[in-house]
């Protein structure tokens, strides 16, 4: 994995194998990454499953994923989600 410069990534996100974060991205608690490409300026929170995505630039991300089910994102930048 690649982690940009001044992210902030929660102790209990998992980054798995080839993920790359940009940089001043934010990872919050309980968020799981795979095989993805998360661009600079992100913020990514609730608890989502990540897996085989592309999230371009200053993207917001915020979701209850209490289920656990990975999730597919193609997202353009400045794009603003909430599940």
């Amino acid at each position: 994995s690649i982690i940009g410069k001044n992210c902030k990534i929660d102790k209990s996100a998992q980054i798995g194998p080839n993920v790359s974060i940009g940089d001043n991205t934010i990872i919050s608690s309980g968020v799981v990454i795979e095989n993805s490409i998360i661009m600079s300026d992100c913020k990514i929170d609730g608890g989502l499953n990540i897996k085989d995505s592309i999230i371009s630039a200053n993207c917001h991300l915020h979701g209850d994923n209490k289920d656990k089910t990975k999730k597919l994102f193609l997202l353009g930048e400045g794009t603003k989600i909430s599940l």
